[in-house]
């Protein structure tokens, strides 16, 4: 009976010979995918979900009382203690309140024409909501809300309308009724749309005066991803209703393109462990045409063996270990490279490892590695141990 010790140097000796290093680096890569995939996979997703999601504004909900399509109906607002309810429902970012109506005002542009730009009330939620990018001065403050200041934003296209230059804007006056307010920044995204045309108040500033309907009948609600969009819709009007009268609450979504990420995610992930499962396979494959090549080109050493006394569980024990060995040194390998993915990864996306869920893909991807490589040096393996001596010594 061969001890343990010879199997494996004569095991890693024979690899060694074989030059088996494709089978190695196949089930190396598939591994890393792996651990990777398992580590990270769901932070990866979250970020780049995050960025589709925002280009086409699927995670924003808008939250509004609907009493204007029902005549006799008082005009409902949302109380400052329903907003901080929704604010703490799981899976909602931020919660921006907002004045439902815009106010059309005539200004005149750089080239004396007269322009009728529409202001929207907000609060200081509203731009990082909409992930807005500030081209030039500052967003509204707490305290411009709070203080109800006589100062506005400009879109990027409504700042280069009236003055060409969207930095010029800041600092001028704008009068607005039969008041003069101040220009303190320009903003732009991808998010805006035809807000880009127009300005923003302080949506405290606009109820004091009447503009936009007076009171806080809008919501623009942000969930951190699309998967919590749903949820967090079902939640709304329940956590509404707990705390206000709201018969015509309307939580509107857009659900054709969340529909449409949704979908695109599912067939991203599917290609992700279909390559990796693909690079496994071929990894088992390798294996086992390669053992059986070293069946057939050792097959007089198989023969000599048994006639020296060797049994045909020696025999089965020396090809399988040779298959075990390739297996085994691809998985270490792909540990290897995986852990260093996952830790460049983690400082790539800025976050934090889980390091029992790394252990635990580790261990699982040695226990897979030797699956594969009993599954794939198995066959071959019981060929060679059932040779016929005298067969096996003529063998040319």
């Amino acid at each position: 009976m061969i001890t343990m010790s010879d199997l494996c140097r004569v095991s890693v000796r024979q690899v060694v010979r074989q030059r088996g290093f494709g089978v190695i680096l196949s089930i190396a890569l598939g591994i890393t995918a792996f651990i990777a995939l398992s580590v990270l996979g769901q932070e990866i997703r979250y970020k780049v979900g995050q960025d589709m999601v925002l280009m086409g504004g699927v995670n924003i909900i808008r939250v509004y009382m609907d009493d204007d399509q029902y005549p006799g109906q008082p005009r409902r607002e949302f109380y400052p203690e329903t907003v901080e309810a929704i604010r703490a429902i799981p899976g909602v970012g931020l919660v921006s309140q907002n004045l439902r109506q815009n106010r059309i005002f005539p200004l005149r542009g750089s080239d004396e024409r007269t322009l009728q730009v529409s202001f929207l009330g907000i609060d200081q939620f509203f731009f990082e909501t909409y992930s807005l990018e500030l081209l030039a001065g500052r967003a509204f403050s707490p305290e411009d809300v709070k203080q109800r200041r006589r100062v506005c934003m400009l879109g990027r296209q409504c700042a280069e309308n009236l003055y060409t230059d969207p930095k010029k804007a800041v600092g001028e006056l704008l009068v607005l009724g039969q008041d003069v307010f101040e220009v303190v920044g320009v903003v732009t995204g991808v998010m805006l749309g035809s807000w880009n045309e127009g300005g923003f108040l302080p949506y405290t500033t606009m109820s004091d005066r009447g503009w936009g309907g007076g009171d806080v009948r809008r919501l623009f609600v942000r969930a951190i991803g699309w998967e919590d969009v749903a949820p967090v819709v079902r939640q709304i009007p329940k956590v509404v209703r707990e705390h206000q009268d709201a018969p015509y609450l309307v939580c509107s979504t857009q659900d054709d393109q969340l529909e449409r990420i949704q979908v695109t995610f599912m067939w991203v992930e599917a290609l992700l462990w279909l390559g990796i499962v693909a690079s496994l396979m071929l990894g088992g494959f390798g294996i086992w045409y390669g053992t059986f090549a070293a069946v057939r080109a050792r097959t007089r050493e198989v023969g000599l063996k048994k006639a020296m006394g060797g049994s045909d569980a020696d025999i089965l024990a020396q090809f399988l270990a040779e298959a075990l060995v390739k297996s085994v040194a691809g998985g270490l390998l792909g540990i290897v490279v995986g852990t260093l993915s996952v830790e460049i990864g983690a400082l790539a996306l800025d976050t934090a490892i889980s390091y029992p869920l790394l252990l635990g893909s580790s261990l699982g991807s040695i226990v897979f590695s030797a699956i594969i490589g009993v599954a794939g040096g198995l066959y071959p393996a019981i060929q060679a141990s059932r040779m016929d001596v005298v067969s096996a010594l003529r063998f040319e």
